[in-house]
């Protein structure tokens, strides 16, 4: 049976990243890359109806669109270029721009990939990843035909310097039509993370007096602490259902993703302390890629 060769890349949270990327995961695109190994540049056009990552969100949505421009070596080396448009309607601007340069390899039923991604986020934005600057991303895959596991981690380079470590382990199991043009994914992956980055988003974005008027809020505090910023714990596990569909060179992908977070983050804002209010989120990323 035919099958695909597919690389699932972050581009911001949202790309993220999106997500990855994303996201989000993104926190995140879909770029296919043939087996044949051949060079090629690709387009492709994306909506995420929100930036989620982890299971962290603002208060208020963030619906992007993001057009994307790939080039992909046949050596296995790539670049991306990306920029993320918010789509609310008092909000609209682009949010984000993002570079990645990185490099893949697929073998029978092991693949990888590993890159570096450079942000530039608006200075009124509210994206949970909003003061990341930077993160290196290593990933890799084994199919073993019941089960096809992966395991990604992630660095991300802060804002004032600090960074975080996020790991994401993922099984799941590809089903794939008889022509090989149609793929479904259902996975469940869980990730472990520090929480600098949040706590930046925080400062500055939230509750802070920094950057980030753009997300409603008003308030203006003179110290606030995640507690357990330097904590590495289990942030959210996701279920979620990738589905493409190849004509080539046109390839049409989805995936429904519902998130349920975990130890929510107590902050000490003034002196006083406050727990998180987090709730089980469910989005959706849609996209479409042109080959040449």
């Amino acid at each position: 049976m035919k099958t695909f060769k597919i690389k699932l890349s972050l581009i911001s949270l949202f790309v993220l990243s999106g997500f990855f990327l994303f996201g989000q995961n993104t926190t995140n695109t879909e770029n296919r890359v043939t087996a044949n190994g051949d060079s090629h540049l690709s387009i492709g056009l994306n909506y995420i109806n929100d930036a989620v990552y982890m299971g962290r969100k603002d208060s208020i949505t963030a619906p992007y669109i993001y057009p994307t421009l790939t080039y992909h070596n046949k050596s296995g080396f790539y670049v991306t270029g990306s920029l993320s448009y918010l789509t609310r309607s008092n909000e609209s601007r682009v949010d984000l721009f993002l570079g990645t340069l990185g490099f893949d390899f697929n073998s029978d039923k092991f693949s990888g990939d590993i890159s570096f991604t450079k942000y530039f986020f608006n200075d009124d934005s509210y994206n949970v990843i909003s003061e990341v600057e930077a993160d290196i991303t290593a990933m890799a895959s084994y199919d073993f035909e019941i089960l096809k596991t992966s395991i990604t981690l992630i660095t991300f380079f802060n804002n004032g310097g600090s960074s975080d470590l996020i790991l994401n382990p993922e099984i799941g199991h590809d089903f794939v039509s008889a022509q090989g043009d149609f793929q479904i994914s259902p996975a469940v992956g869980v990730y472990f993370s520090s929480q600098n980055f949040y706590e930046q988003y925080y400062i500055y974005n939230r509750f802070g007096s920094g950057r980030g008027k753009g997300s409603g809020t008003t308030q203006t505090t003179s110290s606030v602490v995640l507690n357990e910023r330097e904590n590495f714990d289990l942030m959210a596990i996701e279920f979620s259902l990738p589905i493409w569909y190849v004509s080539d060179p046109i390839t049409v992908y989805g995936m429904p993703v519902l998130v349920i977070p975990q130890n929510p983050a107590t902050l000490t804002i003034d002196s006083t302390i406050y727990e998180e209010d987090l709730e089980n989120t469910f989005y959706i990323v849609l996209g479409v890629n042109y080959k040449f």
